[in-house]
């Protein structure tokens, strides 16, 4: 009789084991499930951001999915901007990457995405500007372009700036400019540029020679560029 109360025992504490650990010695293991998060999922993946942030609300604070459900949730404004860029809807692009927090790990592609939207939108003014005002746009558009540092952008800020130069009509515009080309040849990697650069400067160096006051800048900087390219 002691054996047998042993064994009911023991098998007492075996079934209550089971249970606990959800059966999985069974192979029932399989992991919770939650709807909301699910279709926020599928809503994401298909593209449907807002209808996906809507589900992911959903899912409540006592849920294990509930961190993930705000990470995805955080991902949402970037999503929207990326495809909003790519649809060349600058500003819808501009309004949504500006709401990616710093501390979401998109947060430096962000920062990438807004200044490839801000340049386009930059250069939709810069075809209709003119005067003072295709100068300001001209030192916007080669600024985000060094930040950026991409050689077709930088190639174009050259030509930008080798137009503002032709069109200056000031001492402090040409040493803008300059200034401008100083920083390309800083921050440039590609031999094309060097070259397009130099061209143009030796292309106009009498007109730029007869200017004393950026004499020495043009000099500085042709020196540079002939170095690069040695």
């Amino acid at each position: 009789m002691k054996n047998n109360g042993k064994q009911i025992k023991c098998l007492a504490i075996i079934l209550l084991a089971v249970g606990l650990s959800g059966c999985s010695w069974f192979g029932d293991s399989s992991e919770p499930v939650n709807d909301s998060y699910e279709a926020g999922k599928k809503a994401f993946s298909e593209g449907n951001y807002e209808e996906a942030k809507s589900y992911f609300r959903k899912v409540t604070l006592s849920s294990s999915f509930y961190p993930q459900a705000i990470r995805m949730i955080q991902k949402v404004p970037f999503k929207k901007g990326v495809a909003a860029y790519e649809q060349k809807q600058f500003q819808v692009a501009i309004s949504e990457l500006s709401k990616v927090p710093v501390h979401s790990p998109d947060y430096a592609e962000t920062q990438h995405y807004l200044k490839l939207s801000n340049y386009a939108l930059l250069h939709k003014q810069f075809t209709k500007s003119s005067g003072k005002d295709r100068f300001v746009l001209i030192s916007e558009k080669v600024k985000i372009a060094i930040e950026l540092g991409d050689s077709k952008l930088l190639l174009e800020s050259v030509d930008l700036i080798d137009t503002g130069l032709d069109q200056s009509t000031s001492t402090s515009q040409t040493r803008d400019l300059l200034n401008l080309l100083d920083s390309i040849v800083a921050v440039n990697k590609d031999p094309e540029v060097y070259k397009k650069a130099l061209n143009y400067l030796l292309t106009d160096f009498e007109q730029l020679y007869k200017r004393a006051e950026v004499r020495t800048d043009v000099f500085r900087i042709i020196g540079i560029l002939k170095m690069e390219l040695m």
